[in-house]
């Protein structure tokens, strides 16, 4: 009996030390540069899955949208394997940084606040931040959410402009929205969403676009004419790393230029 058990910790033994060792032989990104990026032999991309269009689960799970085309196609450029992990917003843009991804990819909207921790491409897309609210609310813009209770996901925009931010909100007359009595902070847009059909807020400040998908499948729910905010994304990379924000750059102008960016926007946008 003993022998059998001596056996059995000697197999879990050579196989701890079989995964460490795997995990030892793994560097991790230790060049995020282009060339870099050919000899690691993936494609690294943080998202967060739950901003529809341009990154979402389709019915079997996988990942995919707008960005995550794009990603795609520098993925096939530089000749690798692309690996997209799905992460916390607030998270996706600290990946380039702490060298868990190459590029970040989430509907990340362009601020020089965000350009002093990161570096970022040329524009790839515009938008806007709007204001969802039930339909038969008395909200009908940015200057109606005084004293409200408003839904956010967390580290977006839209909790900067909640907060009242001044990078983001503007500072005395040249406010573009009037202070929330409080904020709600939720991990995904879906779930600020689904409070707001529940009442636990007064509106939800989101991305446009995602916006649109949110009120399709929140019966009762509507979009304020008047936005909030006008933003740009743009894809972020590790601070100082201005060799690949040029590859990506020149990468999306050829995209632009054979036709590639047109299918993709076609594809989700009509």
């Amino acid at each position: 009996m003993k022998k059998i058990i001596i056996s059995v910790l000697l197999i879990a033994v050579m196989v701890v030390g079989a995964l460490a060792l795997v995990g030892c032989n793994d560097k991790g990104i230790t060049d995020p540069t282009p060339a870099g990026i050919q000899e690691y032999g993936k494609l690294v991309v943080a998202t967060n899955a739950y901003f529809p269009p341009f990154e979402y689960k389709d019915a079997d799970g996988k990942i995919v949208g707008w960005d995550m085309d794009i990603a795609k196609a520098l993925a096939d450029k530089l000749g690798v394997e692309l690996v997209i992990e799905d992460m916390e917003f607030d998270s996706v843009l600290l990946a380039p940084g702490v060298n868990k991804a190459h590029i970040a990819m989430a509907g990340i909207s362009y601020s020089e606040k965000r350009d002093e921790n990161l570096d970022f491409s040329i524009g790839v897309f515009d938008s806007s931040q709007v204001i969802i609210v039930k339909n038969d609310s008395d909200i009908a813009g940015p200057f109606d959410l005084g004293g409200k209770k408003v839904g956010v996901q967390s580290g977006t925009v839209g909790q900067l402009l909640a907060e009242m931010d001044p990078d983001w909100a503007g500072e005395g007359e040249d406010v573009c929205l009037a202070a929330p009595g409080s904020v709600a902070k939720y991990t995904t847009g879906a779930e600020a969403v689904l409070a707001l059909t529940q009442g636990k807020v007064d509106a939800v400040i989101i991305d446009k676009f995602p916006a649109q998908k949110f009120v399709e499948n929140y019966a009762g729910t509507k979009i304020c004419d008047e936005t909030v905010f006008d933003d740009e994304y743009a894809f972020a990379v590790k601070e100082g790393n201005k060799e690949l924000v040029d590859w990506i750059n020149q990468a999306l102008i050829e995209m632009k230029n054979d036709g590639t960016m047109d299918a993709i926007n076609q594809k989700y946008f009509g």
